[in-house]
């Protein structure tokens, strides 16, 4: 992170986005459910294959 601010701030705003990323990826596979995710992953799969 080249911004002209301390480590210990580096490290809070990098715990609070990190935090915020992955509470998101959390909610989108909560409100997508398993079912949902294996649609997606089983998609994924059929446009990997030529």
């Amino acid at each position: 992170m080249l911004l002209p601010i301390s480590a210990t701030l580096k490290g809070i705003l990098w715990t609070i986005l990190f935090g915020m990323a992955k509470t998101c990826q959390y909610a989108g596979l909560t409100i997508l459910g398993v079912e949902g995710y294996n649609r997606v992953k089983n998609w994924i799969k059929r446009k990997k294959q030529p």
